[in-house]
């Protein structure tokens, strides 16, 4: 059965997100919103969930390198629990450990932009970032269900 996936790569600003299928393996980035005003921030997210219909939802875990978990990961579960709240999903969390570098490394390869980060830029690095994440949990999910 495909499943419709959205992830989330949590931030205290803004969001990136990502949808996919599992049936494809693949995902896209879709959307980078404000974190502030939180009311605007989850009228964006229905309207994504209401156009999407997502059957899970996914949320980066911002691991540190040796794995432990730093203090902000606490604001990224109360984010997950908060998407499971109010739209009755399955929240699974997946460790994001350097997805954003990763997509800053990209968008410098892709682009020529050399070290500069434009704001422009930064819309699409957490796109991308969520599209990273949402990539491991979709190689996860493969890996499963056929393992």
């Amino acid at each position: 059965m495909t499943e419709i996936v959205l992830s989330f790569d949590y931030g205290r600003k803004k969001i990136g997100i990502a949808v996919g299928r599992t049936s494809t393996g693949l995902a896209e980035g879709i959307a980078t919103i404000p974190t502030n005003p939180s009311e605007l921030l989850w009228v964006k997210i229905n309207t994504l969930i209401q156009e999407w219909q997502p059957d899970t939802l996914v949320v980066g875990l911002p691991l540190a390198l040796d794995g432990h978990e730093p203090a902000f990961v606490r604001y990224t579960r109360q984010f997950g629990g908060q998407l499971n709240s109010r739209f009755k999903l399955p929240v699974y969390f997946v460790d994001e450990t350097l997805t954003t570098d990763f997509a800053d490394a990209i968008i410098r390869e892709t682009t020529g932009s050399g070290k500069r980060i434009t704001a422009r830029r930064k819309l699409i690095r957490d796109r991308l970032a969520a599209e990273l994440i949402l990539t491991t949990y979709l190689n996860e999910y493969t890996i499963t269900e056929t393992g």
